[in-house]
C-alpha cells in the first residue's frame, strides 16, 4: 500500500452531446372516465319477518408477531485503481486520510445521497469515504443504508428531464469563485434525480453550479446514448445559504 499522498486526478468520461440527434420524449396521456358526482338512491326495502339467529363465537386471531429488520452486515468491495484516496467526507474538497491501490479490499457500510460516495472500512481499520465509480461492489449500491454525515455545508438539488421525470446519472460541478477545474467538486444524480455536494465547513461565497456530463445509463438519453435536450444554464449558488434550499435544474427541449 502506498503511504505517500499523491494528488489523484479523476478523469470523468464526458459524453458530448454534439452530433447526437435529439429525440423528443414521448408523453403518455391516460384517459379516465367522468367522475361520479352523485350517490345512487338505495333500493326500496321490503319488510320481512324477523328471524332470531343463533350466536356464533368466532375464533380469536393470534397476535401478529413484530417484524425486526435484519441488521446490515456490510458489503464487500474492492478498489479498482491505484492511489485511491480515502477521504474524511463525501467530497473531493475534503481531507484525504490515506491512499489505497487496485485490488485492496474494503467493506462498504453506507452511501451518501446521490450517486457518488460510499462509506467504507479498510483492512487497516480506517473509516472514511471513497468514490463509488472507483470501487467494485459485491452487491447493489442502493442496498447500502443512506447516510447524511454532519459537519459539512450541503448543497443539494434535483435534475429533471424535459417532461419532468427524474434525470439519473447526470454529473454536475460546483466551482468556487475565481477557481478552476482543479478546485471544483463533482456530484452525480441518483435514480431519483438527486445530487448532493458536501463542502468544508469554512466554505463561503457564491459558487457556480453546472450540469455538464452524463452516462449512457442515464434516464435522460436515447438509445444512441445522446442527451434528449440540452443542459440548463449554470446557476450561481450562495453555499452558506443552501442548507434549506433545493437547487432544481431541468434539461430543456
Amino acid at each position: 500500500m502506498k503511504r505517500i499522498l499523491i494528488a489523484l486526478t479523476l478523469t470523468t468520461a464526458l459524453v458530448l452531446t454534439a452530433g447526437c440527434g435529439r429525440l423528443a420524449p414521448t408523453t403518455v396521456t391516460s384517459t379516465y372516465p367522468a367522475p361520479i358526482t352523485t350517490e345512487p338512491l338505495p333500493p326500496t326495502a321490503t319488510l320481512r319477518p324477523t328471524v332470531s339467529l343463533p350466536t356464533v363465537s368466532l375464533p380469536t386471531a393470534p397476535p401478529t408477531a413484530a417484524v425486526t429488520p435484519a441488521p446490515f452486515n456490510g458489503m464487500k468491495a474492492e478498489v479498482t485503481v491505484d492511489n485511491l484516496f480515502l477521504r474524511a467526507g463525501p467530497g473531493f474538497l475534503l481531507p484525504a486520510l490515506e491512499m489505497y491501490d487496485e485490488g485492496e479490499p474494503v467493506e462498504a457500510w453506507g452511501r451518501a445521497p446521490g450517486w457518488s460516495w460510499v462509506y467504507v472500512k479498510t483492512d487497516d481499520d480506517l473509516h472514511g469515504w471513497m468514490k463509488l465509480e472507483l470501487l467494485k461492489l459485491e452487491g447493489d449500491f442502493y442496498d447500502l443504508p443512506e447516510v447524511i454525515p454532519d459537519g459539512f455545508i450541503i448543497v443539494r438539488g434535483h435534475v429533471y428531464t424535459p417532461d419532468g421525470s427524474p434525470a439519473s446519472h447526470i454529473t454536475l460541478t460546483l466551482t468556487p469563485p475565481g477557481a478552476g477545474a482543479a478546485d471544483e467538486d463533482a456530484a452525480t444524480t441518483d435514480d431519483q434525480g438527486r445530487f448532493y455536494f458536501f463542502l468544508p465547513e469554512d466554505a463561503s461565497g457564491t459558487w457556480t453550479l453546472a450540469a455538464g456530463a452524463y452516462g449512457c445509463e442515464s434516464s435522460a438519453v436515447d438509445a444512441s446514448c445522446c442527451l434528449v435536450g440540452s443542459f440548463p444554464p449554470a446557476q450561481q449558488v450562495d453555499v452558506r445559504a443552501s442548507a434549506e434550499v433545493w437547487h432544481n435544474l431541468q434539461i430543456s427541449d
